[in-house]
């Protein structure tokens, strides 16, 4: 096993097709940030052997993904992932062609995973052509980004 980051943030979407962009936009909001334990991935599609490399050698990888529910736009879900499959999941889950909970279970078939696979879900408003997140989903990318930034602060804290 590759000695890789604690930690993984894997930013799922397409900025190109606005508020499914969540994902990379948090990604980028925390590539800059001077966490040597932290590797945030921006990915299009939940691929399993992309999953599998991304996460390759972290204790925890957190996926952040743009969602369909019925809740209003911006909504933080926190779900682990081995409760995706028991949980009632919303028709259209994940705004992706690849179904999420196939592609995790998929990528934990082709090696080691992280010990906790968190997905954070934002529920979108506008998923139409373009670039640029809804006011509502922003606003949510925000929560969660001031939220993995306490997390973060509070695992290296316990780790020195």
């Amino acid at each position: 096993m590759n000695a890789g980051p604690r930690w993984v943030l894997i930013g799922l979407g397409n900025p190109m097709r606005r508020d499914d962009g969540v994902g990379p936009w948090v990604a980028a909001q925390l590539r800059g940030r001077s966490w040597p334990d932290l590797r945030a991935i921006r990915m299009e599609l939940p691929d399993p052997m992309r999953l599998a490399e991304a996460w390759e050698g972290a204790e925890i990888a957190w996926i952040v993904d743009a969602v369909e529910a019925d809740a209003p736009p911006g909504t933080l879900l926190r779900i682990r992932a081995e409760r995706l499959r028991t949980d009632l999941r919303p028709r259209g889950f994940s705004t992706h062609g690849l179904d999420l909970v196939e592609a995790i279970a998929l990528a934990r078939t082709l090696g080691p995973s992280p010990r906790r696979v968190i997905l954070y879900g934002i529920i979108g408003a506008d998923f139409g052509f373009g670039e640029g997140l809804s006011p509502a989903v922003e606003a949510g990318a925000r929560r969660l980004l001031r939220r993995l930034e306490r997390l973060i602060a509070r695992l290296t804290q316990t780790s020195c």
